[in-house]
């Protein structure tokens, strides 16, 4: 396999791996389907994948700049990148087990939508210290175009994770299961910790 189909596909990974957990913005972005509509769910989820494909184009450009420093660092980058990823899908799981406040619902607009969800996302420093930690760890990309496929891997698969959210929280039209939503969230959690041990402990 080629070095730029290699990183598309860890993009994809990458991408399901910090959209899968049903934290804060997903039951939001479920909720909002369930409240407003499909237009709104729709806007919404493109407003998260924004900020996952902005945040991840960030992490390479800056992972690419300082790889001279970190390459000269030996295998500690690779250790510390993996610990955060691990230590995040644990506070995931750890946050499983707290309660969700409900907020009132409000009918918006696919525009006010987008906005909302894209802020809110924004502001969540996890999804960039996720991106840095994971690219500060990855071996040779195949220059440039394999940052984009990287990068393009991770948005597209954000977009089809919070796109189906959207779907099926609007189609169905009522709240999904108390039990079939925290699995959702421990798979998720789940795939983010064992990426971050892949991370650590594959050169």
């Amino acid at each position: 396999m080629d070095p730029v189909t290699a990183s598309g596909l860890a993009g994809v990974a990458a991408g399901f791996a910090i959209a899968m957990p049903l934290g804060a913005i997903g039951v939001l972005l479920l909720r909002e389907g369930m409240t407003n509509g499909r237009r709104s769910a729709v806007a919404g989820a493109a407003g998260v994948a924004t900020i996952d494909t902005l945040y991840c184009t960030a992490a390479i450009v800056a992972g690419a700049a300082a790889a001279p420093a970190i390459r000269s660092w030996g295998a500690w980058p690779r250790y510390l990148a993996g610990a955060i990823l691990v230590v995040l899908g644990i506070q995931q799981l750890l946050a499983l087990r707290r309660p969700r406040g409900e907020a009132p619902p409000t009918r918006t607009s696919g525009r006010s939508a987008y906005l909302k969800f894209f802020a809110l996302t924004a502001i969540n420093p996890a999804t960039l210290i996720y991106f840095l930690a994971l690219a500060s760890a990855l071996p040779d990309t195949g220059g440039p175009w394999g940052g984009i496929a990287f990068t393009v891997g991770a948005g597209l698969a954000s977009l089809s994770w919070q796109l189906g959210l959207a779907l099926v929280s609007s189609g169905a039209k009522a709240v999904l299961p108390e039990r079939a939503s925290g699995w959702l969230g421990v798979i998720g959690s789940a795939v983010v910790i064992v990426l971050g041990l892949g991370v650590a402990f594959t050169g």
